[in-house]
C-alpha cells in the first residue's frame, strides 16, 4: 500500500509537466496531434451511524484514484483510464444502499482498466458525422459516471443507470448545427459484470448484449437522453441467470464551473425469457451551484435494491450475484448535501488543484414486499442511517468534465484544465 501512495504522489507531481506539452509536433499527412494526461484521487474519512447492527463505523480511504489520458491523431482518438481502487478499496467504501459485484452497503472497487477505447470519426458532411469505437469502457446507455459528478458517494442506482467496464463495439451517427446536436448510438458488449478489479471479462460472451442511446442537445448547456439495454445474465459470468432489460431517461443542464442539474429516471427488469420476475425503479435529482469560490450541491434519490444473502462479512454477498438468492427488495430514500471549495491550488505544484469538501447523507430503507425475510430496521438497528464524509479531491493536469462518451469529434467542452 505505501508503494501505491508513492506512485500516486509521483503522478500528481509529474502530470502537470506532461499536460503542458499538449501539442505533439505536426505529422505529415495528418492533423496536428493532441495528447492530454490527468490524475485524480480523493482522500476521504467517513463515519456512518449505524452502518449495521446498531454499530457506528468510521473509516478512511484513498478513493477514486485514476490516471486519465486521451490522444488524437487525425480521425483517430484513444481514450484510457486506469483505476487503482483494487489496491486502495479492497474492503469497499462505506456507502449506505450501494450494492453490486459482491458488495452491499459498500461501493465496490472498479477494474484496473476502467477505459481503453479507440474511436475513429468521419469528416463532417452537411452537419453529419459518424463514429466507430471499440475496446473496453462504457456502453451507450444511461448517464455519466458518478465519479465525474459533484458528490463523492455514489448513488444507489449505479447499476440501474450505467453499464460500464464491458468489452464493446459501438457506432454513432451525429447531426450537429451550431450548439444543437442529435446523436444516436448503438453498442454490442458482453453482459457479465466484473467479478473483481483484476479479472478479465468473458471474451466468449462479447456481443451477447446490446444497448441504444438517443441524445438531443437543443443548445450547448442542455441535453436530453433516452436509452435502453438488453443485458444477458450479468450476475453469472457463465450465463444462466436472469437477463436484464434496462431503461434510462435523463435531463441534464450544465454550465461549467457555475450551475449543474440532473434529473434521471431508470428501470431494470429481471426476466426469464419473456417473463418478468423482478422490477427495480430509480428516480434521482441532483444539482450544484458555484458562487464566490464555494460549491453547494444537493441530491435526492429513491431507488429499489435487490437484497441477497450475506456472508460472514455482512458487507459482502456471494461472489457472482445469483438471482434466486434474492431474499427481498428494499426501497432506499437518500438525501445528500455537500459543501466544497473548488479550485484551491497546491503551493509549489503547478497545475494541481485541491477541492476540500464536507458531505452529509441521510438514508432510510423499507421493504417493498411484506412479510419480508430482510427487514432493514432490524438489520441496521435503526430506521435511519446518517453518514458524514470529510475529505479533499486532488486533480492534476487535464481533467475531463464527463466520462463514458466516445462520439468523435469531442467538443472542446469535454476536456479542460481546472481553474
Amino acid at each position: 500500500m505505501p508503494t501505491l501512495f508513492r506512485v500516486i504522489a509521483l503522478l500528481a507531481a509529474c502530470v502537470p509537466a506532461v499536460s503542458r506539452a499538449q501539442h505533439i509536433p505536426h505529422l505529415a499527412g495528418a492533423d496536428s496531434a493532441r495528447a492530454h494526461v490527468g490524475a485524480m484521487a480523493t482522500g476521504l474519512l467517513t463515519t456512518a451511524n449505524p452502518a449495521l447492527l446498531g454499530r457506528r463505523f468510521t473509516e478512511g480511504y484513498l478513493t477514486q484514484p485514476n490516471l486519465l489520458g486521451d490522444a488524437a491523431l487525425g480521425p483517430l482518438r484513444l481514450i484510457g483510464t486506469l483505476n487503482f481502487e483494487g489496491y486502495t478499496l479492497r474492503r469497499g467504501e462505506l456507502n449506505a444502499g450501494m450494492y453490486g459485484e459482491g458488495y452491499a452497503d459498500r461501493r465496490h472497487p472498479h477494474t484496473l482498466v476502467h477505459e481503453a477505447m479507440l474511436a475513429v470519426g468521419t469528416p463532417s458532411y452537411a452537419g453529419f458525422r459518424a463514429t466507430l469505437a471499440g475496446g473496453k469502457g462504457f456502453t451507450p446507455y444511461g448517464t455519466d459516471d458518478p465519479m465525474m459528478r459533484p458528490f463523492v458517494k455514489y448513488p444507489v442506482n449505479h447499476h440501474h443507470a450505467q453499464i460500464i467496464e464491458r468489452v464493446l463495439v459501438m457506432g454513432a451517427l451525429q447531426f450537429a448545427r451550431g450548439d444543437r446536436a442529435i446523436t444516436l448510438e448503438q453498442g454490442w458488449f458482453n453482459g457479465d459484470e466484473p467479478v473483481g478489479p483484476f479479472t478479465a471479462p468473458q471474451w466468449s460472451r462479447v456481443g451477447d448484449s446490446r444497448s441504444t442511446r438517443l441524445t438531443v442537445a437543443p443548445f450547448a448547456s442542455l441535453e436530453v437522453q433516452a436509452s435502453s439495454a438488453f443485458v444477458r445474465s450479468p450476475g453469472l459470468t457463465q450465463g444462466g441467470a436472469f437477463d436484464h432489460r434496462q431503461r434510462s431517461t435523463s435531463l441534464r443542464y450544465d454550465v461549467p464551473a457555475k450551475r449543474y442539474a440532473l434529473v434521471e429516471l431508470a428501470r431494470t427488469d429481471e426476466s426469464l425469457g419473456a417473463q418478468r420476475v423482478f422490477r427495480f425503479t430509480s428516480a434521482l435529482v441532483e444539482s450544484s451551484i458555484t458562487h464566490r469560490g464555494w460549491a453547494v450541491s444537493a441530491r435526492a434519490e429513491r431507488t429499489d435494491r435487490p437484497e441477497s444473502e450475506r456472508l460472514l462479512d455482512l458487507f459482502r454477498t456471494p461472489s457472482g450475484h445469483v438471482d434466486f438468492q434474492i431474499v427481498g427488495i428494499t426501497r432506499w430514500s437518500i438525501g445528500t448535501v455537500q459543501v466544497a471549495a473548488p479550485g484551491t491550488s497546491l503551493p509549489r505544484v503547478r497545475g494541481t488543484h485541491v477541492t476540500p469538501f464536507v458531505e452529509v447523507a441521510r438514508a432510510s430503507a423499507r421493504a417493498q414486499r411484506t412479510p419480508a425475510v430482510f427487514v432493514p430496521a432490524e438489520f441496521y438497528g435503526s430506521d435511519t442511517q446518517w453518514s458524514l464524509s470529510i475529505g479533499a479531491r486532488v486533480h492534476a493536469g487535464t481533467m475531463r468534465r464527463r466520462m463514458g462518451r466516445y462520439v468523435f469529434p469531442i467538443t472542446s467542452s469535454s476536456a479542460h484544465r481546472h481553474p
